[in-house]
């Protein structure tokens, strides 16, 4: 079908955080990036996005740096016959039809994308002793601690049922009777929940042990019980895909200020000093998705953290993890002052939801 291309459109000096908001403002996420001209120079996706920011790009830098210059486009002048077949054979989400000049004419795409049941599974890691926010995890366990209207936990599965994922697997240690006596088996949210217990502590990747490697045959979803996030689900499924690795581990660019002149030197001279510089390093988000086949490899009742299991899996091949950055809102509840600033953002973030 021929959509409206108006937008969609935009101009290559438009910054990467600009043109995030743009593609989250659209049903078709796809961007065509002109110039001043207005001639079609390249297309950007949430992957494009995503994989310019493992590349170094910042998100105030203009998006000429983020799209994609090769791309499946047709003429005016074209034999146009196989146009949609073309986009259905590629996966694409849409072509552009151009004007000699280049410029575009119209935009033939896909059609939009609707809600429905997915097959995978999310494992929520909910067994944790929250020392860190004790007192306030003296008598509840730190999934359970209300932000806002609703326990962490409860977030966390209504924000998966949006896109579609209704089944789930909680894994479970300290107070695990409220935890299952809050949500039951899911029928109160329309889903499925069941419960593995460790019945002593595994490890964020050795509680995946005692999960039935026959239950699931779709690459799942693995993802701590204490992080209020806005990540597009259903991208980071895509993107597991189609990087072809065995894990997809979510990263976030954390930022912190040095305070002193950090002094470059060669020998017994000094070559420059940057003054109190800004470090950006990319850090784990506590966000994951396995390929179902990995489920066969965990020995019983063994300690193992997602680390570990990282290390292991990226020692055997270089392409058998991938990250996934995030650049929505993303927040680990792990101390007495994250949770105090949760209250705050859970108003702009997650009121209104459903």
């Amino acid at each position: 079908m021929i959509i409206n291309s108006d937008p969609h459109l935009i101009l290559d000096n438009l910054t990467v955080r600009s043109s995030i908001k743009a593609l989250n403002d659209l049903e078709l996420k796809i961007l065509f990036v002109v110039d001043g001209q207005n001639k079609l120079i390249g297309t950007v996706t949430d992957g494009d996005i995503r994989r310019a920011i493992l590349q170094g790009v910042e998100l105030d830098e203009p998006i000429h740096g983020a799209m994609q210059k090769d791309f499946v486009k047709y003429y005016d002048s074209d034999d146009r016959a196989n146009l949609d077949n073309e986009i259905l054979e590629k996966s694409l989400q849409a072509i552009p039809v151009l004007f000699k000049d280049g410029t575009i004419k119209e935009i033939h795409a896909s059609g939009f994308n609707t809600i429905t049941d997915k097959k995978n599974t999310i494992v929520l890691m909910a067994g944790g002793f929250g020392s860190r926010l004790k007192p306030l995890t003296d008598e509840c366990p730190k999934p359970l601690l209300q932000v806002g209207e609703k326990p962490i936990i409860e977030t966390i599965i209504q924000n998966f049922l949006s896109y579609g994922y209704k089944k789930f697997i909680i894994s479970t240690h300290y107070k695990s009777e409220m935890i299952k006596d809050y949500l039951g088996d899911g029928s109160k949210y329309n889903c499925s929940i069941s419960y593995i217990e460790e019945n002593n502590p595994l490890g964020t990747a050795g509680c995946l042990s005692l999960i039935n490697s026959s239950e699931i045959n779709e690459p799942f979803f693995v993802m701590n019980a204490d992080i209020l996030t806005k990540v597009n689900f259903k991208q980071l499924i895509e993107f597991h895909q189609s990087s072809k690795a065995k894990i997809t581990m979510c990263v976030r660019n954390f930022y912190y200020d040095i305070p002193y002149g950090v002094v470059s030197s060669k020998n017994s001279y000094v070559k420059s000093i940057d003054e109190k510089p800004k470090i950006s390093s990319k850090v784990n988000a506590g966000i994951y998705v396995l390929d179902s086949d990995l489920l066969n490899n965990f020995p019983k009742d063994l300690y193992m953290d997602m680390p570990s299991l990282i290390n292991e899996t990226a020692s055997k091949k270089e392409s058998s993890v991938a990250a996934f950055p995030i650049y929505e809102y993303w927040l680990d509840i792990g101390q007495i002052g994250d949770y105090k600033r949760a209250q705050i953002d859970f108003i702009s973030n997650f009121l209104n939801e459903k």
